[in-house]
């Protein structure tokens, strides 16, 4: 399910940020050869944040070489190669547009929304960035990002909710199922995501698996470069880096009781502790830092769910939540066992018809 879901919010990522699509959905092992190109990322991750000359050094030597000793490095290089040709022909198609744009002036111009439906036209055409966070290296940069990390943190709270669904049909899933039928009576039916958003038990499944996923587990750092930070009795100089871990906050049992249960019932208005359990509830982070993608995740996350569990009866296969599901690595995001192969599952069989 990874594999699907991956493909998925990849697809819907490029189709929103990028002229490029990838066309995973459409193409299995381009779909297949993706996922090996964001598990290289995450597994080498902790070694690039040691040696930050790995990157920069890789990016300057021939592709075929590295292809046979290091793939997995060769994999990024491929990555941030296309990221910087795209950047290139953004800056390119800018400069043109902006030049036609001064030749042919009328008062008040600029670029029309057309000309600016992906983030490196958005980043080039902003009137509040510096030229130098407008440079090829700076926004090829962002745009791999915004690709690597988009994509992943979606599709793995997908799976992760998936299973966790699948192993408590009985308390879960079949409310869920009940709620769904009441907006798509006819499941081939769509229901737009204001509806879906004010469906309490998927909203609640919804929090509860990102709570429970707690996808990010290196801590985040921010620098306050100029000013020194008060937090209680405790002055931070100006320079510090201060940084937390979501993931401790996410499973705290000081907020959450049984941290590691699947308990979606917890989000819910009749939960007298709910507004003191909200105040740990960051997946996205907290203040002007936190995810920009916060609102499209949440979209995938409603529509996803709400398409895949009212159309289709599932049931896991062969799958381990010690092995495929629980993080045991740091690789920024947190990665399940060596020998874990993903979340399986098979189409339900009604034996009562049979």
């Amino acid at each position: 399910m990874r594999v699907h879901y991956l493909a998925m919010t990849t697809d819907t990522l490029c189709s929103h940020a990028f002229e490029k699509p990838l066309n995973l959905l459409e193409n299995e092992r381009q779909a297949m050869e993706w996922q090996r190109t964001i598990k290289a990322i995450a597994l080498l991750t902790p070694l690039v944040k040691q040696f930050t000359w790995i990157i920069p050094a890789a990016l300057k030597l021939p592709l075929l070489p590295l292809q046979l000793v290091v793939p997995d490095l060769a994999r990024i290089v491929v990555l941030h190669r296309d990221m910087h040709k795209q950047a290139e022909t953004a800056i390119s198609n800018h400069s043109s547009r902006t030049l036609d744009g001064l030749q042919n002036q009328k008062p008040g111009f600029k670029p029309s929304s057309a000309q600016s439906s992906n983030i490196f036209q958005n980043i080039l055409s902003s009137d509040s960035l510096s030229i130098e966070e407008k440079r090829r290296n700076r926004i090829a940069q962002d745009g791999f990002v915004v690709l690597a990390a988009g994509g992943e943190t979606t599709g793995r709270v997908l799976t992760n909710a998936t299973y966790h669904l699948l192993a408590n049909k009985e308390t879960a899933l079949q409310r869920l199922k009940g709620e769904l039928a009441s907006v798509m009576p006819d499941p081939n039916m769509r229901a737009d995501i204001k509806t879906l958003e004010r469906l309490p038990w998927l909203t609640a499944i919804i929090k509860e698996s990102l709570r429970i996923t707690a996808l990010i587990t290196s801590r985040l750092p921010l620098v306050s470069p100029n000013e020194p930070l008060q937090y209680q009795q405790w002055t931070i100089p100006a320079g510090v880096p201060v940084g937390m871990t979501l993931r401790n906050i996410l499973l705290d049992p000081n907020f959450f009781s049984k941290p590691l249960e699947f308990h979606p019932e917890r989000w819910l208005s009749s939960n007298p502790e709910l507004d003191y359990i909200s105040r740990a509830y960051l997946p996205f982070g907290r203040g002007s830092r936190m995810c920009i993608g916060i609102n499209l995740a949440l979209a995938e996350l409603y529509i996803t769910l709400a398409y895949v569990f009212r159309r289709f009866d599932l049931e896991l296969y062969d799958t381990i939540r010690e092995r495929d599901i629980d993080s045991v690595r740091d690789c920024f995001i947190g990665e399940s066992a060596p020998d874990s192969r993903g979340v399986r599952v098979a189409f339900a069989i009604d034996r009562s018809k049979t």
